[in-house]
């Protein structure tokens, strides 16, 4: 059974986020090391910012103790996480006056060591359900893939809909308003598109995006 995720390898190779030895500095030579190797084989790349809506705040806590227990972690280690998120409460204060307390049921405890690492494992499957290129660092997370022509994209489409099926599966929502695509080192009129409450919408085309401290250009 495994006590350590880290120690144990669970944790995803495409997570660079609260690791030992990973870093903003290891997720972004890694991507831009793929992404230069794509560029000199004559490709060209699509890469998808996705952005969730409010990511440590919304982790279902019945769905990740539900996902702690399918990683074989210690079962008295998972008595303990659940012990540890359950019973929260939270009011809000305006102007001195306060609301009604209010049960706790999703996000985790942030400022703590421990809040971080689950936040981790919740989204460590995400990778397996795409066939495109993905990295990430907690929550900032970008996929990609090689465009040789402009039926390629269609690919990189079918993941974007996987990464749906995903989220409504384990309730963790992205915000297609502020997912954005750009396109780097090929002029196919490729575009994409993401469900907000049903409704396709098609994602924001940028030429340059922030990533991770630093202002990527497309080429």
């Amino acid at each position: 059974m495994v006590i350590f995720p880290e120690e144990g390898g669970l944790l995803n190779s495409n997570q660079h986020g609260f690791m030992k030895k990973r870093s903003c500095l290891t997720n972004l030579l890694e991507t831009l090391e793929e992404w230069t190797k794509s560029l000199d084989e004559g490709y060209g790349i699509d890469v998808i910012y996705l952005d969730y809506r409010k990511a440590f705040d919304s982790v279902p806590h019945k769905r990740l103790i539900e996902k702690l227990k399918g990683y074989r972690l210690h079962s008295k280690a998972i008595i303990w996480i659940e012990n540890f998120l359950q019973k929260r409460q939270m009011r809000v204060r305006v102007r001195g006056s306060f609301s009604k307390w209010v049960e706790v049921i999703s996000g985790v405890p942030q400022g703590s060591f421990l809040g971080p690492l689950l936040f981790l494992l919740y989204v460590n499957d995400l990778p397996s359900w795409i066939q495109s290129s993905m990295k990430l660092f907690a929550d900032d997370t970008k996929v990609w893939r090689k465009i040789g022509k402009a039926e390629g994209s269609s690919l990189l489409q079918s993941d974007l809909h996987s990464i749906e099926e995903w989220s409504e599966s384990w309730q963790l929502r992205f915000n297609p308003d502020k997912c954005k695509v750009m396109h780097v080192g090929h002029q196919y009129n490729t575009s994409y598109e993401m469900l907000d409450n049903g409704v396709a919408k098609l994602l924001e085309e940028v030429t340059e995006e922030k990533d991770l401290g630093c202002l990527l250009h497309r080429i």
